[in-house]
Parts: C-alpha cells; sequence; structure tokens
C-alpha cells in the first residue's frame, strides 16, 4: 500500500515538472507582454484567444508526456499491474486542468481534448512499462 501511495506521488511529481518545462519553453516562445494586466479579464481574454495553435498544442504535448511519465513511474515504482493507480492519478491530474481551465481563458476544443487526455496517456505510460516475471 505504501509503495502505491508513493509511485502515486512521484508520478504525479514527475507530470507536474513535466508540465513546468513545456511551459517554461512556451512562454519563451510566446511570451506574455509585461503590459497585460491580469486584472483585466478583456485584455487577458484576448491575449489568449490570439495565441497562435503553437502555443496550444505544446502545452497538449507537455501534458502527454508528463502524463505518460507518470503512469511509467507508478509502475515501476510500485511493481504491480494496479490499473486503479493510473487512473487515480489520471483523475488528479484532470481535476488540476479543469481548475486551470477556470483561472485562464482556454479554446473550447483544448479544454475537451485537455478533459479526456490525462487518463489515457497515464494509461499509456503505465503500460509501457513490462514487470518481469518470475518464470523467465
Amino acid at each position: 500500500m505504501k509503495r502505491n501511495i508513493i509511485s502515486v506521488v512521484v508520478g504525479l511529481v514527475s507530470a507536474i515538472v513535466v508540465f513546468v518545462i513545456a511551459e517554461t519553453i512556451n512562454s519563451s516562445l510566446h511570451p506574455t507582454p509585461q503590459t497585460l494586466d491580469y486584472n483585466d479579464s478583456i485584455a487577458v481574454k484576448a491575449f489568449y484567444d490570439n495565441q497562435p495553435l503553437t502555443l496550444w498544442l505544446l502545452v497538449l504535448v507537455g501534458w502527454i508526456i508528463g502524463s505518460a511519465l507518470c503512469g511509467f513511474l507508478i509502475k515501476l515504482i510500485s511493481k504491480n499491474e494496479n490499473k486503479k493507480l493510473p487512473i487515480v492519478a489520471g483523475s488528479i491530474l484532470t481535476l488540476s486542468a479543469i481548475a486551470n481551465f477556470f483561472s485562464l481563458p482556454h479554446p473550447t476544443w483544448f479544454i475537451i481534448v485537455g478533459l479526456i487526455i490525462f487518463i489515457p496517456s497515464t494509461f499509456l505510460g503505465h503500460k509501457s512499462y513490462k514487470l518481469k516475471s518470475n518464470g523467465g
């Protein structure tokens, strides 16, 4: 049980690190104007509405890679096939994205993809690690 909890925590932390790296790259490619007032919701919405597709795609790539790494580490550390663990982690990541959707404007298509991407990506990473069998 302890190993399962540790695996999920480590997986989630690693996913967040990947997300931050993707956001950092995004910030250098698509810098926010220093004059943008985040208290002005109309200006913030206008800024995000005018962002290129590459900004949103880079965020999604970061989310996919981070979630897959999370699932991989869960299986590596927990050393079991428990499919509930990547569901828990993917659900936590989905909930964090929902909180993000409420804090900043996002295109509708991005929100839809964001709602469905975490659990499958976490499962993909979980499935990609093969546990060694005792028989061979």
